[in-house]
């Protein structure tokens, strides 16, 4: 058997070297916006799956009975499979809530909004209010924040957070709210499988990211904040950082064709260190914001403190229009590379 395989080799060599005697001609090369592109959809479609698992495992996590809800043991680690899920969510949301608008809000929508159309009463049954931060909410039902709780409590329709106390309700959220988590994201992960993306939808999704991330540190002064419930909104800003990094490590094909753009994205770069080293204040949440903060207009001793710093760090980096800004630099990179500037409807 081994011989008549040699063999078999042997005849498939001769056949590829009988014929012509010219060398094979080399593959034409990818054009740079082709191969930013490839590189782009590759990391998308990687954390999209990554995230399609997350939130199975988060619901997989989820107790069939009341009992269950009762374990802290088991609560901590659904809490921790949340914070996976969010994590992943966080490194591809530039993209996909660019790409599909309708289904990042079903997965990614804040309680207020829900609301605003309609009461939720039953937290648990896939309806209303749903996605990631619905999950939260019931999740961390008895760690609310106080500036959280006041928002809330002034909205129409508010109901209180609650987690499961019967098996009826926690068969009700494994298998509506949790279940439906699970199929937004599937559909999301179907709909981007054969998605043609193209360079300046992703490029603006980074634009978008970075200008966003002074609103995130801001609504914390009001308990509006995105990862409210957990406590974990400076976790989110890292990962949509970590986020950023791998998509412009992307363009690099794309970024070296452009010796401008070169320049500018050596500028980001730099200034995303910063920006790293400054998230590293507290381990999740966001340093506390001090009584009386006024973003316009902080004290002096407001400005001191970490969350003072943070937030002028971010007011300033976010802001498209100061020369030397990380924004600024993703504008002007973009322009040199033929992309449009990002419209924020403000």
């Amino acid at each position: 058997m081994r011989r008549a395989l040699l063999g078999l080799a042997g005849l498939l060599s001769l056949a590829a070297g009988c014929g012509s005697d010219a060398p094979a001609a080399a593959p034409a090369p990818i054009p740079p916006e082709r191969q930013t592109v490839l590189e782009v959809k590759a990391y998308v479609d990687a954390r999209v799956d990554d995230l399609a698992q997350a939130v199975g495992a988060l619901c997989e996590a989820a107790p069939a009975d009341a009992a269950g809800w009762r374990d802290a043991a088991r609560r901590d680690a659904m809490r921790a499979r949340w914070g996976e899920a969010r994590d992943a969510y966080e490194r591809v949301e530039g993209a996909v809530a660019i790409l599909f608008p309708e289904i990042d809000q079903r997965v990614d929508g804040r309680y207020e909004h829900a609301v605003e159309l309609s009461p939720d009463p039953d937290p648990f049954d896939g309806r209303g209010f749903t996605g990631m931060h619905a999950v939260e909410r019931v999740l961390w039902a008895d760690s609310i924040s106080p500036e959280t709780r006041r928002f809330e409590e002034a909205l129409r329709g508010y109901v209180p957070p609650r987690a499961p106390s019967t098996d009826a309700e926690a068969a009700r959220f494994r298998d509506g709210l949790c279940a439906r988590l699970v199929a937004d994201v599937g559909t999301m992960r179907a709909q981007l499988g054969p998605l043609a993306l193209d360079h300046q939808t992703a490029w603006r999704g980074v634009q978008g990211s970075i200008e966003e991330q002074v609103e995130k540190v801001a609504l914390g002064a009001t308990g509006q904040d995105e990862s409210r419930y957990a406590g974990r909104t400076l976790a989110d800003m890292r990962a949509n950082l970590a986020s950023s990094r791998a998509i412009l490590d992307a363009y690099a094909p794309l970024i070296a064709a452009h010796p401008e753009a070169a320049a500018h994205a050596r500028a980001v770069a730099s200034r995303l260190d910063a920006l790293e080293l400054a998230y590293g204040v507290t381990p999740d949440g966001l340093p506390p914001v001090p009584e009386g903060f006024d973003p316009d207009a902080p004290s002096p001793a407001h400005a001191a403190t970490p969350y003072g710093r943070l937030h002028a760090l971010l007011a300033r980096e976010s802001d498209p229009d100061r020369d030397g800004t990380i924004a600024h630099h993703l504008r002007e990179a973009g322009l040199a590379m033929g992309i449009p500037p990002l419209v924020r409807v403000r």
